[in-house]
């Protein structure tokens, strides 16, 4: 069984008079351990798919399934709970919360899955050390730059220990050098069994993934 299989998808929104048709009949499979890059041009719909596979919007049309869960057919609560348990989300602005300092921003995820906070505090610890940042466990987002900033992200983002990665322009906002560092720390992540769907438009960085997905006009077209 895929660990996310994609049947004919379609998303319309409606803008007035007009309707805009964001995805026009996607599908496609993700194996478990898997580094997967979808490409495109801006607008080509590949953040709207990713959103839709990480809970965040739901489809007009079509199935999704999880590990063969029917996640269409969740209700909010649910689909909630599946967010913060089988997905970890990294974004191009990284998203910390500026007055917490790295630990507590990793530890986050944990608080709103009922982790004990002993227990949040000894993996936040952990994950820092994973991302090279251990000893910058009680310094704030503003004291770091943007690729720790961004490696704070990917540790919270795996916090949960989740299914699947989804990284949405996860470079997008660093310099080469960092870019570099971020993409090393996906690459071993997935060495070590960590499924991850990228979506970029770096045709060098998606080259370094097992499998590139290319989006035109809302559909997949290779």
């Amino acid at each position: 069984m895929a660990l996310i299989q994609v049947e004919n998808l379609t998303k319309d929104y409606q803008t007035g008079k007009n309707k805009f048709h964001a995805l026009r009949g996607v599908s496609f499979q993700v194996e478990k351990g898997e580094f997967v890059a979808i490409t495109g041009k801006s607008g080509c719909g590949k953040s709207t798919l990713l959103n839709i596979l990480g809970g965040m919007d739901r489809q007009t049309q079509g199935n999704y399934f999880f590990e063969g869960l029917d996640v269409s057919g969740l209700k909010n609560k649910a689909l909630a709970h599946f967010r913060n348990r089988k997905i970890g989300f990294v974004f191009q602005s990284f998203y910390l919360a500026g007055e917490m300092d790295a630990a507590h921003n990793v530890a986050l995820p944990m608080g709103y899955g009922g982790v004990r906070a002993a227990q949040r505090k000894r993996r936040a610890a952990e994950l820092l050390a994973e991302v090279g940042l251990y000893d910058k466990q009680k310094s704030k987002p503003s004291q770091l730059s943007g690729g720790e900033q961004q490696r704070v992200a990917i540790a919270r983002a795996i916090s949960n220990s989740p299914g699947v990665l989804l990284a949405d322009e996860p470079t997008g906002n660093l310099d080469h050098e960092n870019g570099i560092q971020v993409m090393e720390l996906l690459r071993r992540l997935n060495g070590e069994g960590l499924t991850i769907v990228m979506v970029t438009h770096d045709l060098e960085l998606a080259g370094q993934t097992d499998r590139l997905i290319r989006m035109q006009d809302g559909q997949i077209v290779s």
